[in-house]
């Protein structure tokens, strides 16, 4: 009577785990979770670790207490399957209570998952306006670096023409200074050609003058 008894529990305890939903399957599993949410179904999730170990070292203990009085009574083989059945009902539900632990972590994790995915999903227009200002202003920045270096290569250009041309002009200047110089210089040769001629004709007039002195003192009339 006492085994079809402990069976029966047995079988309540199992039904009572598949057909009673746990409290966590009341909530979206995939909602994101706030802190205070996330506390509790810790909190939770710890309570029942704690009683599932607590039914397991109770269930041992009894075990151990049941075994020592079984060895007392009469039917010892009936008592010692009684005190089994007993422990492994008591895992049965520390297990259960385990499992509920795990399904309380395992949401917490995916709610977490969720929040950090609709956080994701909030700042995503933060992020890619900031994105879009950040590549406007490095667009800007090059447009203005590449319109100061083509305004520095119209300076450089400027500047070679501006020293091309007074090299130029320097060039000319020279020339002309040149042309002048010879100028002078051919006129100064022209000129003294001019007075060597004129010493020269002088110099031969003399000679006559010169001469027909002496041809007049050789012979008198």
């Amino acid at each position: 009577m006492l085994v079809q008894m402990t069976a029966m529990k047995r079988l309540l305890i199992v039904l009572a785990t598949l057909l009673l939903p746990p409290a966590w399957a009341e909530e979206a599993a995939t909602a994101p979770i706030t802190p205070v949410e996330r506390q509790v179904l810790l909190d939770r999730a710890k309570s029942f670790k704690d009683e599932a170990r607590k039914i397991k070292s109770d269930a041992q203990k009894k075990r151990k207490e049941s075994e020592v009085t079984c060895w007392k009574k009469t039917l010892v083989s009936a008592c010692l399957e009684e005190a089994r059945r007993a422990q492994i009902d008591s895992n049965a539900e520390a297990r259960r209570k385990e499992t509920e632990a795990k399904k309380l972590e395992r949401e917490v994790r995916e709610r977490d998952l969720a929040a950090k995915k609709a956080r994701q999903a909030e700042e995503a227009p933060k992020l890619q306006a900031e994105q879009e200002k950040k590549a406007a202003k490095a667009q800007e920045q090059a447009e203005a670096k590449q319109k100061q270096r083509e305004l520095d290569q119209a300076r450089r250009e400027r500047d070679a023409q501006k020293a091309s041309a007074r090299a130029q002009m320097e060039a000319r200047k020279r020339q002309q200074k040149l042309e002048e110089q010879k100028k002078k210089e051919e006129r100064a040769e022209r000129k003294a050609e001019e007075w060597l001629k004129k010493d020269k004709k002088r110099a031969e007039a003399k000679a006559r003058q010169e001469e027909r002195l002496r041809q007049s003192q050789e012979n008198p009339q």
